[in-house]
């Protein structure tokens, strides 16, 4: 890696200590991992900016090193340049898939063997190696191949525990829908079962090329592995999340499918910060989990009863500093990530189903229609309510007149008898005279 003379030892740093900002009971580990740039950039004449460092990995902190072109990124979410942030792990450019998972995945395998749900997530801009460190690319095989991710290995792992039963699912969140990759939860018997179960639902997921990566994955993707263990009564789950990546339009000028995919996944990132940045809070009121299908679909893996891994990918060179500051801010938020219990959350769920995740969707949608009728009936009720009283006026005026009318023939009545009277007495006292 080309670094033009800049060094993490002659860099001021600023150091945040990790244990200044989670605690004991934080559900979120944070790791770190820098892409090479050499493999961002593939067989092209890259600038300098493309070519130079704007990040290290020294022990478990990240440095984000000073900017030595014009770029107005220097400072963005709380980080500057020369700041020194620690986490739970970071992963240099050089650092191996088996280095990842034996440092970052293995200690969290060994918590789902006692019966915890886990979850991993990765998170990052497009390009910058998510679905690779993952093990969600059509290459991975079996967990012995060096270049295999953390899934492969996790389920050569896990198969190698004796299992009761395991089963697996694939669903992906589409343009803020779920469609489910597998056919429901299916059993997997070996570890070659289940990643062909894996590879034949990932040629269903919606990829596309961009500007910023050719093989960009337009949805994000969540891969469960349920586990029944010997003597336990209970099922555990292990849930996977290769989120897609964020986009800045700038860069992939993405026009109309492909703008409406970013402009769906932009959303759902961004509410995922809001979640965590609630969460981080000392004490949140409202968690905006249902504000998108992505944050209610992984409600439990975030602060709830789960022990999660955030996997915060990066490109690493210069040209993506405001991604990678991005990025990094959102690891750092998450560090502050605790234990809370959401209201209305299940206990002991975790990576709902694509078909309970449609279910539970679907009756969100339900519930709020049939509250939208009762508002509804309601408006007609104060309707029927005015009219009647209006009617009720109507009646009661009439009354009134019918009354008055009554009066009238009355009296009309009384004087007419009175006229006859007086008409017959005039008759006979004139046949009297007559007589």
């Amino acid at each position: 890696m080309l670094n033009f003379g800049v060094s993490v030892a002659t860099v001021p740093t600023h150091t945040t200590d990790i244990s200044a900002t989670t605690s004991a009971n934080s559900p979120v580990r944070v790791a770190v991992r820098i892409r090479p740039i050499e493999a961002s950039i593939p067989g092209e004449l890259c600038s300098r900016a493309e070519q130079t460092p704007c990040i290290e990995a020294t022990g478990n902190s990240i440095v984000l090193l000073p900017t030595h072109v014009d770029n107005d990124c220097s400072q963005h979410g709380g980080i500057v340049g020369g700041t020194r942030t620690e986490f739970h792990h970071s992963f240099g450019s050089a650092v191996s898939q088996q280095e990842v998972f034996d440092s970052a995945v293995a200690p969290l395998l060994a918590t789902f063997a006692s019966g915890q749900n886990v979850a991993i997530m990765a998170y990052g801009q497009t390009g910058s190696g998510k679905t690779y460190t993952m093990g969600m690319g059509m290459s991975s095989v079996s967990g012995s191949d060096k270049s295999s991710g953390i899934i492969p290995r996790a389920l050569e792992w896990v198969f190698t525990q004796a299992p009761s039963k395991v089963t697996i699912e694939l669903a992906e969140l589409y343009n803020g829908k779920v469609n489910a990759l597998t056919a429901g939860n299916q059993h997997a018997a070996t570890a070659a079962d289940a990643l062909s179960l894996l590879q034949t639902g990932l040629r269903r997921r919606q990829t596309a090329a961009t500007n910023a990566n050719a093989m960009s994955s337009r949805s994000h993707a969540v891969f469960t592995v349920t586990v029944l263990w010997p003597g336990q009564r209970k099922a555990t789950k292990l849930c996977f999340a290769d989120l897609a990546g964020s986009e800045r339009l700038a860069d992939t000028q993405a026009e109309g499918k492909r703008l409406a995919e970013a402009k769906a996944i932009n959303k759902s990132l961004l509410t995922l910060g809001r979640v965590v940045a609630a969460l981080a809070s000392a004490t949140p009121t409202f968690v905006p989990y249902r504000d998108d299908p992505l944050t209610f679909l992984l409600r439990d893996v975030i602060g709830g009863d789960a022990q999660t891994l955030l996997l915060a990918c990066v490109a690493g060179n210069e040209t993506s500093r405001a991604e990678t500051v991005s990025t990094l801010a959102f690891a750092k938020r998450a560090l502050a990530v605790k234990r809370h219990k959401p209201s209305g959350m299940l206990a002991g769920r975790l990576g709902s189903t694509a078909e309970e995740a449609k279910r539970r969707i679907a009756a969100e949608a339900e519930a709020e229609k049939l509250r939208n009728m009762v508002k509804q009936l309601q408006a007609t009720v104060e309707l029927l309510q005015l009219q009647i009283a209006a009617s009720s006026q109507t009646v009661n005026a009439g009354t009134s007149a019918i009354s008055e009318q009554a009066n009238d023939a009355a009296t009309y009545t009384k004087d007419q008898i009175t006229v006859n009277a007086g008409t017959s007495a005039i008759s006979e006292q004139a046949n009297d005279a007559a007589t």
